[in-house]
């Protein structure tokens, strides 16, 4: 049998082809690139440890309770414009609350949210960005494989070249001088469980979410 009708019955059954081999901590690693770089974000949850979910999950209600946290600002300013000025961040901040909540999140409150399960919060986010970047010509940055360092039969670190996004148009005059980087070295976790080896995602597309953030605010 070819090697596109293997695949082609693989898909048929369900199984992802780059998902499969997780019992060496480099294929989890190669298999984390391919499914970030393609936005297949289904593959790059069930190649996620449980405790990088975990971890999206508090970061998300953390950021989201402090950005609707207007109790500890004075309520009325000295200076009228002062106040006008405070009103109107406080609503933004609010609002901002309410469009995470409702378009990336669907649910009524942030305590609705912390009570989700953790890959439940994950994908919904991942949905929500892979949906803006579909309507947007962003190119996915090139990764490369290196190596792994393999310290023993729990954790491993795999080492990632990722290609570094350049502005377009003219390099401004200050900067003709300095090294232009065109690639940056990264390091992935890679830790095993009951089921084989899982990523602590480091790098991807769940990892660059380091703040609550609305997928379809306004740029």
């Amino acid at each position: 049998m070819s090697r596109s009708g293997a695949l082609a019955l693989l898909l048929l059954a369900g199984v992802s082809a780059p998902v499969q081999a997780q019992d060496e901590p480099a294929a989890v690693a190669r298999a984390v690139l391919v499914a970030d770089s393609a936005g297949d974000w289904m593959a790059l949850l069930r190649l996620a440890h449980p405790d990088a979910l975990r971890q999206f999950r508090s970061l998300q209600v953390l950021q989201l309770r402090l950005l609707g946290d207007t109790a500890g600002t004075p309520a009325q300013a000295a200076d009228s414009s002062d106040s006008t000025q405070h009103r109107e961040f406080t609503q933004r901040r609010l609002q901002a609350q309410r469009n995470i909540l409702d378009s990336v999140y669907h649910v009524r409150d942030v305590e609705s949210l912390a009570r989700l399960a953790p890959d439940s919060v994950a994908a919904r986010w991942l949905r929500a960005t892979r949906a803006k970047a579909d309507t947007v010509a962003t190119p996915v940055p090139r990764a490369r494989f290196v190596g792994v360092l393999r310290i023993d039969d729990t954790l491993a670190y795999a080492v990632v070249v990722r290609a570094v996004p350049r502005p377009a148009g003219p390099v401004p005059e200050p900067l003709r001088d300095v090294v232009q980087q065109e690639e940056r070295p990264e390091v992935m976790v890679l830790r095993r469980i009951a089921a084989g080896w899982r990523s602590m995602l480091d790098g991807t597309s769940l990892s660059d979410a380091a703040v609550a953030d609305d997928p379809f605010a306004d740029d």
